[in-house]
């Protein structure tokens, strides 16, 4: 959904700093364990882990706004 690239934060800790960003929607928290599960995604997981320094994973549920 998205791809972007950080910088600093307006509003966080002032020694952390993120580089890219990536907004991925799942159907439900269900499907995304089934996939990182998946065993053709934990035999490339090596190379994701040694190429990056740190990673968030934050869950969000859509909110749906009325008026």
């Amino acid at each position: 959904m998205f791809l972007g690239d950080g910088g600093e934060f307006l509003i966080g800790l002032e020694d952390e700093r993120w580089d890219p960003v990536m907004l991925i929607r799942q159907s439900s928290a269900q499907s995304f364990l089934a996939f990182s599960s998946h065993q053709e995604y934990q035999a490339g997981i090596g190379h994701r882990t040694a190429a990056i320094e740190d990673s968030r994973l934050l869950p969000m549920a859509e909110l749906t706004i009325t008026n």
